[in-house]
């Protein structure tokens, strides 16, 4: 098993090779809500693989445009990451943060890590209530990406297989 710092860089490291980490940060704003609608998804039919697929896959896009805006997910995880909680989540929390966050990507504003921070807390959250590990999480993740192709798109990465 890999420790979460180790990942983020792993991350961190596949973006900037794939020139990910200088693209527009809306565009993976939308990757974001769209893996948000995964889990609620997982979450509504109780699925542990697609609540930890999208866990994991939220935490890999967050850390994508905490590059893009100049805030380091390595940085925060170093200042004190996620906390152990043993509370469930709260959809309303996710929706506020996930909201706020598009506001002050649509504003350029560029500080986002307390949106990440309360982010990555709710996921912690779902981690806990359903007794998974948030770093296999974030670990699924990462293995199912780190050998990706593909190309950059309008600013979006495209997998090579849906390249047409």
């Amino acid at each position: 098993m890999s420790n979460l710092l180790e990942l983020t860089k792993n991350i961190e490291q596949w973006a900037i090779d794939r020139k990910l980490h200088t693209a527009d940060p809306i565009k993976q704003y939308d990757k974001l809500i769209e893996e948000f609608g995964e889990l609620m998804k997982g979450i509504n039919k109780n699925d542990m693989p697609m609540i930890k697929d999208s866990i994991g896959d939220m935490y890999v896009v967050m850390t994508i445009m905490s590059m893009q805006t100049d805030n380091s997910m390595v940085k925060l995880l170093e200042d004190g990451g996620v906390e152990t909680v043993r509370t469930k989540h709260n959809t309303f929390d996710y929706i506020f943060y996930l909201s706020d966050l598009g506001d002050f990507l649509s504003d350029r504003i560029s500080f986002i890590i307390p949106q990440i921070y309360g982010l990555n807390l709710e996921m912690a959250k779902t981690c806990a209530e359903y007794e998974i590990s948030f770093v296999d999480c974030v670990e699924l993740a990462y293995n199912e990406i780190k050998d990706r192709k593909g190309e950059m798109r309008d600013g979006k990465f495209v997998k090579s297989e849906d390249l047409h």
